[in-house]
């Protein structure tokens, strides 16, 4: 058997020669040799990451990697005499660590079911004739070669040449994105038809919605088309989102100033103070505690569990916590056009009968000709009504939009349908571009015609105008070119309908001849109601929508007019022809990508992704997949999309609405937004105590030991932190000016805020320590000091949140959050717990002078933020 690329463009009989078969089909030895040789048609699955693979993988984070290395420092430490307590240190980061390792190894873990679905697709059952009979195999042992019977409502097994058709019609939206039905054909087409157009192949996965056929196996496994798209899929690597390089970044710029003020410490502590090389290294260990802000990890990956819980419950559900934060960055929306924009469900939306246009809601069966070419439709249709009612509807699309159009319409189908029962039919054929039933009613017999307008139009003689019948050429008669024109110049499926009374003593009467023309049913997949008003919050937020769909430009353009999208459209044979610097420019002003191939989607993710936008990509079909896998954030639909689409997405939405994309990328910015504020929080907390150490330090004290820097850690920066990341969305968010995707959390401003932060808090520290010594001595200086950061806390959130200018009362878990941190360092002063840190107790006086400060810091930073914010704005 010889490889073939081009299929659809051999005739009949170079296809069985080329594959070595026969119109009986193989023999059973053969197809068991062709099983050994080819392999099972299934898709290979790439096999999945072990979860002790997934949990190690967790380790390698950079972050994680330093706070590992100062646990085991501090564990080291604490062997030396007089120096246990360091082992609380390491424990506590080490607690830090496996919490963080752990949410982000389960929410990894869930979500670990990349393409292991993709083999579920080609799991059922096949009819295939083997030694000169039918046989019914496993789909998994279809072979190249293999006759394979086809009929209404199957599952198609694999990539098939098309032997026979009797009015066969295929659902390919999944795989090429057209809502209508591919009609199906034995007849050669072109070598460089696209996808959609090949009318001589069926392919894997798809359904057959109408009539019935003879196919031969071309291709199975991973090299039909399906299978291609998985295998790419395999192949593309992960990219990292800008957030997880952001935060990569800002691990390293930690660890070197962690490393940087150590250094600076020790070489004063031993050089100037002439302390023991002992005591540098557990001093300067104390130091590195302080600067590292061991609860980021775990309030970065709380803060986007929350805001995926968020999501959730907006009908997002997130597969990957690192795309939670990328959502509120995204510029540009690339989004498929069948079952994301639309319905996927084919409507009649106008009907045209005795020289009228109306539309679909305005059509009565009050009027002769709309009653006439409403039950033309019905009657020449296959759909049925299914056990689960009205709406229930089972059938070939465009057959189900004919009798939903007239049980709206109020006609009563099962009755029309028992006083016209159907006796024969001439099936449709795309060589005609018709099909006719010959019903029988009131003791004789009528045909009904339905198909492309000029083939209905070619077998009809006269019109019906107003009750009566008017000669073809007739000027009235005349007319519908004109509307033929107008409808599919619009985008609409038009399908033209025709009936003629047979004469029943005359056998050799063509019923398909010298028939009358009623009128056009116009159909479009019509849009999504909410869809207008999403296209239209998405652009008003900044963000540009673009179509890119498999279904022809008239269609697309009409569909992508009517949402607000633009009408500018390149088809994906013009595009095709383009460089990629060629194509980098056409797409700055093209609202629309109409035929386009899945390698297509790719060359325009690639075309937008090069202008440095932010792309995300939403989809239901097979087609989708591997622009999915490409794109920034791949948004898949929950109800309509295949299992391919779902799990090649970041996000899936469980309404399949569109609008819900926004919603996420709103909830995104507000992710963005708190991350930023508790990250500018914990770096400007630690930097403080980092610079009142160090400073003291060059004075001879060392005024907080690594137990009081632990306790800080935990009390002011896990809980608060923590809080913060649950604030609300500030008002306008989606208003406000679109964040570059490579815009860093900590910015100029952001920088400038913590610079005034630490200089700030290290005056009010060194005024505490100062009177507490003044007060009481050294023991007493130290614990006015390792309060009043616990007091401070609390007003650098309040300074934190002048970012966004929130209520002191919109956010209570922040408010609880500061009433415990209060209530903890009260116990640790005024119970036996203060001779596990080394402190004292404090008496009025000291209170008299750190609320004083505390609050007089509290009320600078406030103007200092807003006076920095004026010269460096937050939002450039």
């Amino acid at each position: 058997m010889k490889t073939v690329g081009n299929w659809h463009a051999l005739t009949i009989e170079d296809t069985l020669q080329q594959l070595g078969s026969s119109v009986r089909g193989l023999t059973s030895a053969e197809a068991a040799e062709r099983l050994a040789r080819f392999g099972r048609n299934e898709i290979v699955r790439r096999k999945p990451v072990s979860p002790l693979r997934l949990l190690a993988r967790q380790f390698a984070s950079f972050f994680v990697i330093v706070l590992l290395f100062a646990a085991a420092l501090a564990f080291v430490v604490s062997f030396m005499p007089g120096e246990s307590e360091r082992r609380l240190t390491a424990f506590f980061i080490l607690a830090i660590v496996i919490l963080s390792v752990a949410l982000s190894f389960f929410q990894e873990y869930r979500a670990q079911k990349e393409l292991e679905s993709l083999d579920r697709l080609l799991l059922f059952r096949a009819v295939v004739i083997r030694d000169g009979i039918h046989r019914q195999v496993d789909a998994a042992e279809v072979v190249p070669g293999d006759l394979l019977v086809l009929s209404q409502g199957q599952k198609v097994p694999a990539d098939a040449r098309v032997l026979e058709s009797h009015g066969m019609r295929a659902d390919e939206s999944a795989l090429t994105g057209e809502s209508v039905g591919a009609d199906k054909a034995p007849e050669p087409v072109a070598p460089e038809a696209p996808l959609a157009e090949r009318s001589s192949m069926v392919f894997g996965s798809t359904f057959i919605t109408h009539g019935s056929g003879l196919a031969i196996a071309v291709r199975t496994g991973m090299t039909t088309e399906v299978g291609q798209i998985a295998s790419s899929m395999q192949q593309m690597a992960d990219r990292p989102t800008p957030f997880q390089v952001e935060v990569h970044k800002m691990a390293r710029q930690m660890t070197i100033i962690v490393g940087t003020l150590a250094v600076v410490v020790g070489l004063i502590l031993l050089f100037a103070l002439h302390q023991p090389p002992v005591e540098v290294a557990v001093n300067t260990l104390s130091l590195a505690v302080a600067t590292i802000p061991e609860s980021l990890p775990i309030v970065l990956t709380f803060a986007l569990a929350l805001g995926a819980r968020r999501m959730a419950a907006r009908r997002a559900v997130v597969r990957r916590l690192s795309v939670v934060e990328s959502l509120g960055s995204v510029d540009t929306i690339c989004t498929d056009k069948t079952g994301t924009l639309t319905q996927n469900r084919m409507a009649v939306q106008r009907l045209f009968s005795g020289g009228r246009l109306v539309p679909m809601s305005e059509g009565s069966v009050s009027e002769d000709g709309i009653e006439e070419l409403l039950r033309a439709g019905m009657l020449c249709s296959e759909a049925t009504n299914g056990e689960g009612g009205k709406d229930d509807i089972l059938g070939d699309p465009v057959d189900k939009a004919l009798l939903r159009a007239a049980q709206s319409a109020g006609l009563n189908t099962s009755r029309e349908r028992a006083a016209y029962p159907k006796v024969s039919e001439i099936p449709f054929s795309p060589e005609r571009k018709m099909m006719t039933t010959i019903h029988r009613h009131n003791g004789g017999m009528v045909a009904y015609a339905k198909g492309a307008p000029g083939a209905i139009l070619a077998h009809c003689t006269s019109c019906w105008y107003e009750g009566q019948r008017l000669p073809l050429e007739d000027d009235r008669c005349r007319s519908v070119y004109e509307v033929i024109r107008r409808l599919q110049g619009e985008g609409m499926y038009t399908l033209a309908l025709a009936r003629k009374e047979v004469v029943l003593n005359q056998a050799a009467e063509d019923p398909e001849q010298s028939m009358t023309f009623l009128g056009l049913q116009a159909l479009v997949d019509p849009p999504r109601p909410e869809a207008a008003q999403a296209v239209a919050q998405a652009q008003g937020a900044g963000i540009r929508v673009v179509m890119i769909t498999g279904d022809n430009a008239l269609t697309a353009q009409s569909v992508a007019g009517q949402l607000g999208i633009g009408h500018r459209a390149i088809s994906a044979e013009e595009l095709e022809a383009l460089t990629l610097s060629q194509l980098v420019e056409r797409m700055k002003e093209v609202d629309v990508v109409a035929r386009a191939t899945p390698q297509v989607k790719q060359r325009v993710l690639q075309a937008l992704q090069s202008e440095g936008h932010f792309v995300a990509m939403t989809g239901d079909g097979v087609n989708d997949a591997m622009a999915l896998k490409q794109s920034d954030v791949s948004v898949a639909m929950g109800q309509r999309g295949t299992d391919i689409a779902k799990e090649s997405a970041a996000m899936v939405l469980t309404d399949d609405n569109f609008a819900s994309i926004v919603a996420a990328v709103e909830e995104g910015r507000r992710i963005f937004d708190n991350i930023r504020k508790f990250t500018n929080y914990l770096l400007s907390t630690s930097l403080g105590e980092v610079l009142v150490v160090l400073v003291l330090s060059a004075f001879g004290y060392f005024p907080l030991s690594a137990t009081m820097l632990l306790w800080v850690n935990v009390v002011t920066d896990l809980v608060p932190a923590s809080a913060l990341a649950a604030d609300p969305a500030v008002p306008g968010i989606m208003q406000r000016r679109l964040r570059r995707h490579d815009e860093p959390i900590l910015n100029k401003a952001i920088y400038a805020t913590i610079a005034g932060s630490a200089l700030r808090t290290l005056v009010a520290y060194s005024l505490v320590f100062w009177a507490g010594l003044h007060l009481g001595g050294t023991p007493y200086a130290r614990t006015m000091l390792f309060t009043a950061i616990v007091l401070h806390a609390f007003t650098r959130v309040m300074v934190v949140r002048q970012l966004d200018k929130l209520s002191i009362w919109s956010n209570p878990a922040l408010l609880w959050s500061y009433a415990v941190a209060v209530g903890l360092q009260l116990l640790a002063l005024y119970t036996p717990l203060r001779a596990l840190f080394g402190v004292v107790s404090l008496d009025w006086r000291a209170w008299a002078v750190m609320l004083p400060v505390v609050a007089g810091s509290s009320v600078a930073g406030v103007y200092m933020t807003r006076w920095i914010l004026k010269l460096v704005p937050l939002w450039e």
